[in-house]
């Protein structure tokens, strides 16, 4: 897979990193194999093996509770306990029902607090977001910026058909206030964006790897892998290598211009050892260190363990 990957990237970008771009191909759409170059190379196949746990984890329980039924434990019954698999069927569907209630509770409180960004307000940001949604061949989806309470995040999510974004007020302040950094900025709305460009924020993704995306390790590693394709993608999308976004998130929006580079690329490098590879196995995001060295290569997967 590996092999065909680099194939892939040497007949399309020769032996330039992806942000590495001229006048011409920044202002071109993204086509489907420059996405399907920037996808990491094990996210679909992460994606499969969660669909097949997820199956199984459904077949396990209906079979169970199929077996009970034809098994008629009148003894569990009479004293109006449910059977262990009908139980957990039980449960898994309420399980299912809140997890879908919840989404539309957190989507109408974060939108009810937050501002929606449009061409009146903050219409510099609205522009990136048109451009690069028609980029990537996507309907602009609405905005928000809201207070994080000192937090440095973004995120892309869902109502059925429908996504959105949404930016803590925290990180337009790179672009805003003391720093005037549009790309950082640039390059956390263009990952939000690609998210949804890969269909990771849509119902019809989620829904068939509903309970094994919990499921600890398996549910993180495919995660990691999406995010290593969403950085890829942004990089392309903003021209930048995006390392300064990541020394925002590690060390504040403050601070991180004062970063000298190359020191801490050495210093992330030497991030080694059993806890680093174990906090990165259990992690939903891959760890800075990796994920700074995968942004630096500008081309390939990112490593996932």
């Amino acid at each position: 897979m590996k092999d065909k990957k680099l194939k892939r990237y040497k007949a399309l970008l020769g032996d330039r990193k992806v942000y590495e771009m001229d006048a011409e191909e920044a202002h071109e759409k993204i086509s489907k194999e420059i996405g399907e170059m920037c996808r990491h190379c094990a996210e679909k196949r992460w994606y499969h093996r969660l669909i097949f746990l997820n199956v199984l984890m459904v077949a396990g329980v209906i079979a169970g509770v199929i077996y009970e039924i034809v098994k008629e434990k009148a003894d569990d019954w009479g004293n109006g306990e449910l059977p262990d698999p009908i139980g957990i069927s039980v449960y898994g569907i309420i399980v299912f029902v809140i997890g879908i209630l919840g989404i539309y509770y957190l989507n109408a409180k974060y939108r009810a607090n937050a501002v929606r960004i449009t061409e009146n307000n903050f219409p510099e940001v609205y522009e990136i977001i048109e451009e690069y949604s028609n980029k990537l061949g996507i309907a602009v989806p609405k905005a928000y910026i809201m207070q994080g309470n000192g937090s440095l995040n973004a995120f892309s999510t869902f109502l059925f058909k429908r996504q959105w974004i949404s930016i803590n007020a925290e990180v337009f302040e790179v672009a805003y206030r003391e720093h005037k950094d549009m790309d950082s900025l640039k390059f956390v709305i263009a990952h939000e964006l690609s998210h949804i460009y890969y269909g990771h924020a849509t119902l019809r993704y989620n829904l068939p790897i509903w309970f094994a995306d919990k499921v600890p390790v398996i549910g993180s590693t495919a995660s990691r892998a999406r995010e290593y394709s969403c950085d890829r993608l942004a990089q392309r999308l903003t021209g930048v290598d995006g390392i300064d976004t990541m020394l925002m998130l590690t060390i504040d929006r403050h601070l991180y211009k004062f970063v000298d580079k190359e020191d801490y690329l050495r210093e992330m490098k030497q991030q080694k050892g059993f806890f680093v590879w174990f906090a990165n196995l259990i992690a939903d995001h891959p760890l800075i260190c990796k994920r700074v060295w995968a942004l630096k290569k500008g081309r390939g997967s990112g490593a996932l363990y």
